[in-house]
């Protein structure tokens, strides 16, 4: 079938052409793109001030199978904004979307995207990278103004830093139904992160069916109480905590993620981390019944080639995670069989029986086509070649594995965790500990870990959400958003083009689309700035407990207040204290003594129901101001 002209005129408009695109966009005056709020920053950008305006009633070229199916997606965004869309394969058309941009630099998941006056274009060298721009392209709307459906005409080239762009979450220590997973899936697609990383067994709990041992979810996927430190599961009457996917429920989360361009890599850990297991085989941990470890006898692995086997099944990307950390060795010293193993094969210490199942598992992945991942507790010498390593508790380890012949993913545990407090402990929700602030997990840099010659070994990066402290969906959004944002900017954007003020700044419109879409997040405190009357200032910011010391010369001055969430409210005090009557609407004059500090709380305030930590400022005179000569 031959396209019809609109459509190669589309097609054309967005082959990268850049004199022809500045003729068509109709050399409009340039637009910064800061305030289009996209994110990630495209590699490639430029923005007019000029808008098309989206007609009620529009028609979507969209001729190959995959195109199809991501112009659906578009269809739906329409309409939720009140335009008829059609999709068809021939004829007069208002947007294109087509698989056909044959150009290597764009690889699997690039795009590019033109808007004129006279429609859009999409196109891409696969489903993925049509996917993304679909992203980008419903970006450029305000998601706060459902009717307001001009957008900037824009010429945008674009294509991922890294592969992997990972977000793990972990259904264990708290267990997510079905329509969360689904949730956590969309707002990864939408800031185009491609990989989840699913935990799925642990001491707390077992969170797959597996139909050859009817125990691990009749026993394993159940505990006492929701608490996830009273121990592994056991039988017991009364009330229970915990809950299962089953493998119906899996397959239908998977082909849920396969359309939005996402692989899930499943987790079941081994050999440690296994008390739901053994509390459901108790034969699992050997001739010494109880803990969390596993025995490496015949019937262990027989289960553990039933178990991954049904994971090769049931997922059908190339990696699976064998988990591997954490493993207390020790906890073998007694057991005959791990002994007579021993003995066997002439070992000479524990840490070799833990090696033994990280290489008897990456090959049995491997011989099925799959890769094996594994945490960087697991030494890398003897695994196949195919595994690959997260690092998560030592950048040092980054460049020992690649050196090794192993691609690496960096998820550290100081940026890249995100069960971590984020700002002072006295008013965030309950957390694990540690500290990780926005700001940290954006200026995170996988690359630097490795030299040069070693960076085709890096994978990308993964943000890892623990649950312990985790309790509902509206605290898992909380913690995972906006730094799951930033997340998807160190992982797409190239590392010259990320700059965290711009990142904050266009923020402002994702808060918009987060709320629009039903998600909690971290509402930003609002920041303060000084304006004395004269005389200097010294700055002190304490970014961690959002509080900023000023010291001043000036014995009068302004404080303005900022925050990021557009159409949030602004209440303070001035007396230090937490009740905060006093709305913002203007700078607030102030007026200081010598030795009288003066404390200023605000927070943001965003209806219904989200109000941020609060923010802090300290005004203090540095010196009585110098007398004036009679």
């Amino acid at each position: 079938m031959r396209p019809s002209h609109g459509i190669i005129a589309c097609l054309w408009l967005a082959a990268g052409l850049a004199p022809g695109i500045a003729r068509a966009a109709g050399n409009a005056d340039s637009f910064p793109v800061n305030k289009l709020g996209l994110v990630p920053q495209p590699r490639h950008i430029r923005a007019y001030a000029a808008k098309w305006s989206l007609p009620p009633r529009l028609r979507i070229a969209a001729a190959g199978a995959a195109d199809r199916r991501m112009a659906r997606f578009l269809e739906r965004f329409l309409n939720k904004r009140g335009i008829q869309a059609k999709i068809v394969a021939t004829g007069r058309v208002q947007i294109t979307l087509a698989t056909h941009a044959d150009n290597p630099q764009l690889g699997r998941q690039g795009y590019r995207l033109a808007v004129t006056s006279r429609g859009a274009a999409i196109t891409a060298n696969a489903g993925p990278g049509l996917f993304y721009g679909l992203q980008t392209f419903e970006e450029l709307f305000n998601p706060a103004l459902p009717a307001d459906n001009a957008i900037h005409q824009v010429v945008i080239t674009d294509w991922p830093r890294y592969r992997w762009r990972g977000i793990m979450l972990d259904s264990v220590r708290h267990f997510f139904p079905l329509p969360v997973v689904e949730k956590f899936i969309r707002v990864a697609a939408h800031y185009k992160l491609n990989r989840l990383h699913w935990h799925l067994s642990d001491n707390q709990g077992w969170r797959i069916q597996i139909p050859q041992y009817p125990l691990l979810t009749k026993i394993g996927a159940w505990r006492p109480n929701s608490s996830p430190f009273c121990g592994p599961p056991a039988p017991a009457h009364g009330p229970r905590y915990g809950g299962y996917y089953t493998q119906a429920q899996i397959r239908e989360i998977v082909a849920y993620a396969q359309q939005r361009c996402v692989t899930i890599v499943p987790e079941i850990d081994i050999p440690g981390h296994c008390g739901a297991a053994i509390a459901a085989y108790p034969w699992l941990s050997g001739p010494r019944k109880g803990g969390s470890l596993l025995s490496p006898g015949p019937q262990t692995f027989r289960f553990l080639k039933t178990v991954f086997g049904d994971l090769v099944s049931l997922f059908p990307g190339k990696f699976i995670h064998i988990g591997g950390d954490e493993v207390n060795v020790q906890a073998w010293a007694h057991n005959p069989v791990v002994q007579k193993l021993m003995r066997q094969r002439h070992w000479t210490n524990l840490q070799q029986v833990h090696d033994y199942f990280a290489r008897k598992m990456a090959r049995f992945l491997a011989a099925r086509g799959r890769r094996a991942v594994v945490w960087n507790d697991v030494p890398v010498q003897g695994l196949p070649a195919s595994a690959v390593v997260e690092c998560w508790n030592s950048s040092r380890v980054v460049k020992h594995d690649a050196r090794w012949g192993h691609d690496v993913i960096v998820a550290q545990t100081g940026k890249l965790y995100f069960d971590h407090y984020q700002g002072d402990p006295r008013y965030e929700p309950p957390a694990i500990g540690g500290l990780t602030t926005l700001r940290e997990t954006y200026n995170c840099n996988p690359s630097s870990l490795l030299p040069p010659a070693l960076k085709n070994r890096l994978f990308g990066a993964e943000g890892c959400l623990w649950t312990e402290y985790v309790f509902s969906a509206h605290h898992l959004f909380y913690m995972l958003l906006p730094h799951a944002l930033a997340l998807a900017e160190i992982c797409w954007t190239p590392l010259q083009e990320q700059r965290y003020s711009s990142f904050v700044q266009r923020t402002a419109r994702q808060y918009l689309w987060l709320r629009a879409n039903g998600y909690n997040f971290r509402t930003p405190p609002p920041a303060f700035r000084f304006s004395g009357a004269g005389g200097r200032t010294t700055v002190t910011r304490h970014p961690s407990h959002n509080s900023i010391h000023i010291h001043t010369t000036s014995l009068t001055g302004w404080v303005r207040l900022t925050q990021p969430v557009p159409g949030a409210m602004i209440f303070y005090t001035l007396n230090g204290g937490y009740i905060y009557s006093d709305f913002y609407s203007s700078p607030i004059r102030v007026t200081l003594a010598p030795g009288k500090p003066l404390l200023i709380r605000a927070v943001t305030i965003d209806p219904p129901d989200r109000t941020s930590v609060p923010s802090n400022l300290v005004l203090q005179l540095a010196a009585a101001p110098a007398r004036a000569a009679k």
